[in-house]
């Protein structure tokens, strides 16, 4: 029997869309990896001034303790202005990266940008004992608006079936 999509991955809006949605610092929803194996954290940007933010990754074992800075992986897709402009290239995604715990800094002006970031609930795993939580912080570099918003999508399920297992506590 074959899956279709929404039946192998989970879908999560980790961060609403909101004007100035990156400012100070925001964290994304706590995910909970203890029935997936993988986490891919989705970063939109609307319009953008010249505002750029650091982002990382935090594991824990609960909401409330995920705040151990992990390694992960990511690559972006902002080889143009994107958006309404239609500016080619920017659907091409970079090379995957590796990024320490003190994460990227994303790249000001780029509206339309996406930023993929991949956490593999292994990585999570050896962050601490029995961590299986994990979230994405967004810290503002400047003081200059980012609007966007960040999508969790968690696939591999480590028990699959019609309707996947809730992942935010």
């Amino acid at each position: 029997m074959s899956q279709v999509w929404s039946e192998r991955n989970k879908v999560v809006n980790a961060l609403l869309p909101v004007a100035d949605a990156f400012a100070g610092t925001k964290n994304s929803d706590v995910v909970n990896l203890a029935n997936y194996k993988k986490c891919t954290f989705l970063i939109f940007t609307g319009a953008t001034s010249t505002g750029t933010s650091v982002v990382t990754v935090n594991a824990g074992t609960s909401n409330s303790s995920a705040t151990t800075a992990i390694a992960f992986k990511y690559r972006t897709q902002i080889a143009g202005t994107g958006g309404a402009s239609g500016t080619t290239g920017s659907d091409i995604p970079s090379a995957l990266t590796d990024a320490t715990s003190t994460g990227f800094t994303t790249t000001a002006s780029k509206e339309g940008a996406t930023y993929i970031i991949e956490v593999d609930a292994a990585t999570v795993a050896a962050a601490g004992t029995n961590y299986d939580h994990c979230k994405l912080t967004l810290t503002e570099s400047d003081d200059h608006a980012v609007t966007g918003m960040v999508a969790a999508i968690l696939s591999e399920p480590r028990y699959p079936q019609a309707v996947l297992q809730t992942a935010i506590d």
